[in-house]
């Protein structure tokens, strides 16, 4: 019985997990679709930032794109931990997720659109590594808030009295540092892609 119950804990997980990743991955095809529509005034905006992006990587300026890769990863998984302390931030936290996806999906079609076939060289080498790592950490951070705040809403409702949130709200703090740590190896391995491929692309 205890088995059954352990197995099926880490099946919801899983398929938590999955919801989680699917939710992100829905995202960068909604940014995908969206940059379709957008207006050219937008597109051309948006081309600059491109230039930027690659500009930045064949100049060798790795501090900057060391401080651009951690604070943008940072941002979101800043979101996401304060929203875990709501009790009735659920889905603000999962659009959160969406959104990340979304700003993934539009950059790499504005890529593609703008450099053709090498745009998805481009992706592949300098956006897919980074963003793969860091979203990673923002799907477990938003897994985390989601617990959280669920936590907090389970305590609200109840008519017994609580014995406290410390531990888990020191635990809580734990695990996001830990995931800022990953985020910081998510800057580092943006900043070790343009050191090897810009130059060549």
């Amino acid at each position: 019985m205890q088995n059954q119950r352990t197995s099926g804990s880490a099946l919801r997980r899983n398929n938590f997990f999955a919801f989680l990743v699917g939710t992100e991955l829905l995202g960068v095809i909604l940014g995908t679709i969206a940059y379709c529509f957008m207006s050219e005034d937008f597109l051309n905006q948006l081309s600059l930032a491109q230039e930027n992006f690659l500009e930045v990587r064949r100049n060798s300026d790795f501090a900057v794109v060391l401080m651009k890769s951690l604070s943008s990863s940072t941002m979101f998984l800043g979101a996401v931990f304060i929203l875990g302390f709501s009790a009735i931030a659920q889905p603000v936290e999962v659009a959160v997720l969406l959104v990340r996806g979304m700003g993934l999906g539009v950059t790499m079609a504005q890529v593609y659109s703008q450099c053709g076939k090498m745009g998805i060289a481009i992706c592949a080498a300098l956006i897919v590594p980074a963003a793969l790592i860091s979203s990673y950490a923002l799907i477990i951070g938003t897994r985390e808030a989601l617990s959280m705040s669920s936590l907090l809403m389970a305590n609200s409702l109840s008519d017994r009295p609580s014995e406290g949130m410390l531990s888990a709200v020191k635990l809580y703090g734990t695990k996001f540092l830990v995931l800022e740590a990953v985020c910081a190896v998510s800057a580092a391995a943006d900043c070790l892609c343009s050191v090897i491929f810009a130059g060549r692309l």
